[in-house]
């Protein structure tokens, strides 16, 4: 008998190619508060920005953070979608589909309406990824199922693989 398998999508560079503008985003906001660029790095991140600089107060981190996501919403044209992955979404059917994702909500919701893959999802489960096992418990209450029906796309080697940890069936991405 065919598990009825449960597909968990990751969003930014699985389904929807984001470092490029992430880090035009960040850097823009650097630059406009005041801050040199930061080069060289796949992907910044906050905590990337704010260990770099470590004397920003509180009103910059948010004036930063504001900027940063302003930009990159105002900008979705220079992300890009991986049609392999959003092909095998489209297969799929909605009820068997959670985006799992990190992201920032409003970030979330413009991505999905820029590409129009908004619908493909039976629910959106935005979380900071750090208690995976907890994720992934709820991630099955969600879908009703056990942990071997779930079939996990990712780009993140760190989460692939302590979900191969947790014997998952995970497809790097």
């Amino acid at each position: 008998m065919k598990k009825n398998n449960k597909y968990i999508f990751d969003l930014d560079n699985t389904l929807i190619y984001t470092d490029k503008l992430n880090n035009d985003s960040y850097n823009y906001a650097l630059k406009n508060i005041g801050l040199p660029e930061i080069n060289k790095i796949k992907r910044i991140t906050r905590e990337t920005v704010f260990k770099t600089y470590k004397n920003i107060n509180t009103d910059e981190k948010s004036k930063l953070i504001q900027l940063k996501n302003e930009y990159f919403i105002n900008n979705l044209h220079v992300t890009y979608m991986n049609e392999l992955v959003v092909e095998v979404l489209r297969c799929q059917n909605k009820e068997n589909c959670i985006l799992w994702t990190s992201a920032d909500e409003a970030r979330v919701k413009a991505l999905l309406e820029y590409y129009n893959i908004n619908d493909l999802f039976k629910k959106i489960l935005i979380t900071n990824k750090i208690d995976i096992s907890n994720d992934i418990e709820e991630i099955c209450k969600l879908h009703k199922c056990d942990l071997q029906q779930l079939v996990f796309y990712e780009d993140n080697i760190m989460l692939v693989e302590k979900r191969g940890q947790l014997n998952l069936n995970v497809i790097g991405v």
